[in-house]
């Protein structure tokens, strides 16, 4: 029969496994897109980032919601520029 402490170690080890657990998932789950939407928040302007691709050196494309409305903005070092828009629902084949 196992001590107490024995099983109070077992119990703390667990929980340990259990947290790591969680903060593994929270950051590789938004890295490899396993699409947890832990930081997606709508602000109050109805402002919300859907996805980004990285391009190089300080250069992406975002897509981005705003209310009703799908923008995707290509983004670098020292401009942005709107690349194509649309309304969400709209066919933007």
């Amino acid at each position: 029969m196992e001590s107490i402490y024995g099983q109070i170690v077992r119990v703390i080890l667990v929980l340990i496994a259990i947290i790591a657990a969680m903060f593994a998932l929270r950051r590789y789950g938004t890295k490899y897109n396993f699409n947890l939407n832990l930081r997606q928040k709508t602000t109050r302007y109805g402002l919300k980032k859907l996805d980004t691709i990285h391009m190089g050196n300080r250069k992406f494309i975002t897509v981005v919601e705003v209310k009703n409305r799908v923008l995707v903005v290509g983004i670098g070092e020292k401009d942005i520029t709107l690349l194509t828009q649309w309304t969400e629902g709209e066919d933007h084949t």
